[in-house]
């Protein structure tokens, strides 16, 4: 009986803390990049660990910096003229649609987009976003600098015959999750670098922060890449309908090239991840975490499918990447 009651409010700890523990393990997944990306500096220099970690944080945090003074600040000083624009692309899209009697009454009589209540759960959420940002950041630095420390003090909760086969499952896990994420990175740049070309190629505005905001959003398969075209078409409409179909097409292109060429040829080299089986898992997430499980569920999953070979199926996940 006590025992029930302990598996219940483990169960029930666990719900009420899904929202840390899904950030503590996107600290993990950041660390993990950090961490690869110092070993393989050392690797291929003659530089310690040590050193290659602290140019790796250098670079990582001048990287963070420079994209906030670069797209923050411009988009901050700017913060009337968007709104003004994503106002009236939304009233000029809506105008299209009951040209063409697609909206029916929704659109009758709809001069604008009242953000108002969004920008207010927006202001409200801000700063759960920024505490959220800050604890991973900490948290993948302070693991990727020494990531032995955390992993024994994990390794002493179990007996010494279970400690060597836990130690083996996270070796599996993390080298998983470095494959997984060194492929992300790839679709994520080509798919920002097509997006902000194509931009400036049919003049649309903003080109190149909506590259970037189409590569961050490319992290989270399928679900992403809808949602970094919405800003965009809207923004171009802007400029005119021309515009706004040209936008339309090259987000077409950019995740096409991505998700059927680029995608297809990484995980074969990489980690295969069914398709199906991503949507579902995002699906489920959102139910049980929202938009940060949406975020996290193939990374997730990555952990789930290493888990199960090797616990289930006996099988050890081995590195087999080029």
């Amino acid at each position: 009986m006590f025992a029930a009651v302990l598996i219940v409010a483990l169960f029930a700890a666990i719900a009420y803390s899904i929202q840390i523990l899904l950030l503590t393990f996107a600290g993990i997944l950041l660390a993990i990049l950090l961490r690869a990306a110092g070993t393989w500096l050392s690797d291929r220099t003659r530089l310690s660990t040590g050193w290659s970690m602290a140019i790796v944080l250098v670079g990582f945090a001048a990287m963070i910096g420079g994209a906030i003074f670069l797209f923050g600040v411009q988009i901050a000083n700017q913060a009337d003229q968007l709104f003004w624009a994503v106002s009236q692309a939304y009233g000029q899209f809506h105008g299209k649609l009951a040209q063409y009697h697609v909206a029916g009454s929704i659109s009758a009589g709809t001069g604008g987009l009242n953000l108002e209540a969004p920008a207010r759960e927006a202001a409200s959420g801000a700063l759960w976003l920024i505490a959220s940002l800050v604890m991973v950041l900490f948290l993948g630095i302070y693991l990727s600098t020494n990531p032995d420390l955390y992993s024994d003090l994990f390794l002493n909760f179990f007996s010494p015959p279970t400690r060597r086969r836990v130690r083996d499952l996270l070796e599996s896990t993390a080298s998983a999750l470095r494959w997984w994420l060194a492929g992300q990175l790839i679709s994520m740049t080509i798919v920002g670098v097509i997006t902000a070309i194509g931009l400036l190629i049919i003049g649309a505005p903003m080109a190149v922060p909506l590259g970037v905001l189409a590569m961050i959003l490319t992290f989270v398969p399928y679900v992403g890449a809808i949602a970094s075209g919405v800003p965009g078409i809207l923004l171009a409409f802007t400029k005119g309908t021309h515009i706004a179909f040209a936008a339309m097409l090259v987000y077409l292109v950019a995740h096409v090239v991505e998700g059927y060429i680029v995608t297809p040829l990484i995980q074969h080299r990489l980690v295969y991840l069914p398709p199906a089986m991503i949507l579902v898992t995002q699906f489920l997430m959102d139910l049980f975490a929202g938009t940060v499980g949406v975020a996290l569920a193939t990374p997730l999953m990555v952990v789930a499918m290493v888990l199960i070979k090797e616990l289930y199926y006996k099988q050890e996940w081995t590195e087999e990447a080029a």
